[in-house]
């Protein structure tokens, strides 16, 4: 499909569910992001047509998140003198890492359980690293559930990928990490539906962000100590 149908597709599809005003803002967030960053990550996919490693069960369909969200949260990132490694949880085409390149992070990784979408992303950093050869970047063909998070890990993004179930299960592998090795650990949530799992397991919200009610974000922190 030609990319200016998805265009005018993805604008009738938030038009109808949503608001023509949030379609319109999100379509020109999409392309303005696609050619900033030189990418080919829009489209949906759906994971019935998808090679899962596990489950589907828990899992969300894939979207791409929104250009202007992201910069936005890895701004105030900056702000917060925050930088070292990012994991992308649910990395899809690779969108998050390709931007996250452009911030202050050397370590790049992401984790995505669509076999389609991890390749994707594969090739998407194979361009990042011409770009920036002094930074790492890896993509993991791995379910979430099972994934144990690198004790150097400092950052993790969320873009509603799963469901409380597998969120649940994520949040404890989490925990486990920060018991090897005690740091300050972000949590960057795009459309934060179980953000109460994180604030029962000792993370405190640091920011909030909210445009046109449907596009939020927060950032929470789990201290080096508890």
């Amino acid at each position: 499909m030609l990319k200016w149908t998805y265009y005018l597709r993805y604008f009738i599809f938030i038009a109808f569910n949503w608001n023509p005003k949030l379609a319109w803002f999100t379509l020109l967030s999409e392309i303005k992001g696609e050619k900033k960053y030189q990418l080919d990550t829009v489209r949906m996919n759906n994971l019935h047509k998808l090679t899962l490693k596990g489950s589907r069960e828990h899992a969300e369909v894939y979207q791409a998140a929104n250009y202007f969200l992201i910069e936005h949260l890895l701004q105030k990132l900056k702000e917060l003198k925050v930088s070292g490694h990012i994991l992308d949880m649910g990395c899809g085409k690779g969108r998050v890492m390709a931007v996250s390149a452009y911030y202050k992070f050397n370590k790049i990784s992401g984790v995505e359980f669509a076999k389609e979408l991890c390749d994707d992303a594969i090739e998407t950093m194979a361009i990042l690293e011409q770009r920036f050869p002094q930074k790492l970047f890896k993509v993991y063909y791995e379910n979430a559930l099972n994934y144990a998070i690198p004790d150097d890990v400092n950052v993790i993004f969320f873009f509603n990928p799963f469901n409380e179930v597998t969120m649940l299960q994520v949040v404890k592998n989490i925990m486990s990490s920060h018991k090897i090795n005690y740091r300050n650990i972000y949590i960057v949530y795009i459309n934060p539906l179980h953000k109460e799992i994180f604030l029962s397991a000792g993370f405190k919200e640091v920011y909030f962000f909210e445009k046109y009610y449907y596009i939020q974000g927060s950032i929470l922190k789990l201290s080096s100590r508890l």
